[in-house]
């Protein structure tokens, strides 16, 4: 009978055990810790290479205009963030707009304090992500999502993302506007640094 109740004892502690493990770690940790250590790890996008995000703002009709804000941002295949590569906003009166580029503010907004700038008037401008994440460290070749995110006080809101494949190949591509027309155009291109 001894025994029996040893291991009644030892099952009812693994299993306790068990449970605390799982509670700790959340199920995405799991498998991502499973799938780092069955996958072989893919090549760093090569570091003479950098992705140029191209985007112009859109002149504005009517006499009453708030820039946009915009969050310029890549993810990674599965959506989840990679890098913010620019915030324009206003932090200082009302960074209870910032809730509005949601995608981005759900995910990063942590960030604010060191990827703010102010916002932009209409005009072209360029950004560039060197390959690297909001930790500093090289991402592997893949496909990324390019999102270009826009909201405005009393206006429109609207989100650019779309899929590119970054290697060791130069790549063109011309993003889809017509989600926002705070944003007339927005382009990509990867290519050698200068």
């Amino acid at each position: 009978m001894p025994n029996s109740i040893n291991r009644r004892r030892f099952l009812e502690q693994a299993l306790k055990g068990a449970a605390a493990l799982t509670a700790a770690m959340s199920l995405p940790q799991l498998g991502s810790a499973f799938a780092a250590t069955s996958t072989p790890s893919k090549a760093a996008l090569p570091s003479t290479m950098e992705l140029a995000i191209n985007l112009a703002l859109a002149q504005p009709s009517g006499f009453r205009y708030n820039r946009p804000y915009v969050a310029v941002y890549i993810e990674d295949a599965q959506g989840n963030p990679v890098r913010t590569v620019s915030l324009w906003a206003e932090t200082s009166r009302h960074a209870r707009y910032l809730t509005e580029l949601r995608r981005w503010f759900s995910e990063s907004s942590d960030l604010i304090p060191t990827v703010s700038s102010p916002t932009r008037n209409p005009g072209q401008y360029t950004l560039v992500w060197d390959g690297k994440t909001d930790q500093n460290k090289p991402t592997p070749q893949g496909e990324y999502y390019v999102c270009v995110e826009a909201a405005r006080e009393h206006g429109p809101y609207g989100l650019v993302r779309q899929k590119v494949t970054l290697g060791t190949a130069p790549l063109k591509k011309s993003l889809d506007t017509s989600v926002n027309p705070d944003l007339s155009s927005v382009s990509v291109e990867y290519r050698k640094k200068a």
